[in-house]
């Protein structure tokens, strides 16, 4: 579970940059190594066209609450009397990223960075933060299928021209909820039986502090 999600989006984007050096693709092409190293950001792809040299975008556009996750664990414990409230249960979410490419006087480069980016994802779909990380997410990628008039919208709405691109869905991300407030403590009560002057019997009783 996390709270800042651009902690996923820059993960995301380490594991490309990561695997770049050493993508079979230079080999393919009968080189030692990378012809070209693009700037990997998660910026929109109307910001990266300002940036220097080839581009690479993952860029998330969309969040929504995974329903099957929120029904199947977080639904019933809400309808039970004395459950948690809401904000101190996770928040399943599903995110939609935008991974495109841009190059200016070269499509070469813009399908090259493709090829490797989407290799990363296939041949690893279920990624990790570093261990070092806290909080630590687990996630599966995922590509998904948008249709022309879709993918169309969203490249009108970054208001540029369209590039290849292509959508992916991380899920399930958690974001943590709030910390329920410690636990009252335990209060002894000492009743006492007294006799004259002599105190005949004590017992104790163990009661919850007030909150």
């Amino acid at each position: 579970m996390l709270l800042d999600l651009s902690a996923v989006t820059d993960g995301l984007i380490a594991a490309i940059s990561g695997a770049w050096q050493s993508a079979p693709i230079w080999s393919e092409l009968g080189l030692a190594g990378p012809s070209f190293t693009p700037a990997f950001t998660g910026l929109a792809p109307n910001a990266i066209r300002d940036g220097q040299g080839p581009q690479l975008s993952l860029f998330l556009y969309h969040v929504e609450v995974d329903n099957a996750r929120e029904s199947l664990f977080w639904g019933p414990e809400t309808q039970q009397a004395g459950a948690s409230p809401t904000s101190f249960l996770p928040l399943a979410l599903n995110l939609y990223y935008l991974l495109s490419t841009y190059s200016e006087g070269s499509y070469a480069q813009e399908q090259q960075a493709m090829s490797v980016a989407m290799r990363v994802f296939h041949a690893k779909p279920i990624l990790s933060s570093d261990t070092s990380d806290a909080p630590a997410w687990t996630l599966t990628m995922t590509m998904e299928k948008r249709s022309y008039d879709e993918l169309s919208l969203l490249w009108q709405a970054a208001t540029v021209p369209m590039r290849l691109a292509v959508v992916y869905r991380a899920a399930v991300v958690f974001l943590t909820p709030d910390t329920p407030p410690a636990a009252a403590g335990q209060v002894e009560l000492l009743n006492a039986k007294v006799s004259g002057t002599d105190i005949v019997t004590i017992t104790t009783a163990d009661v919850q502090a007030p909150a």
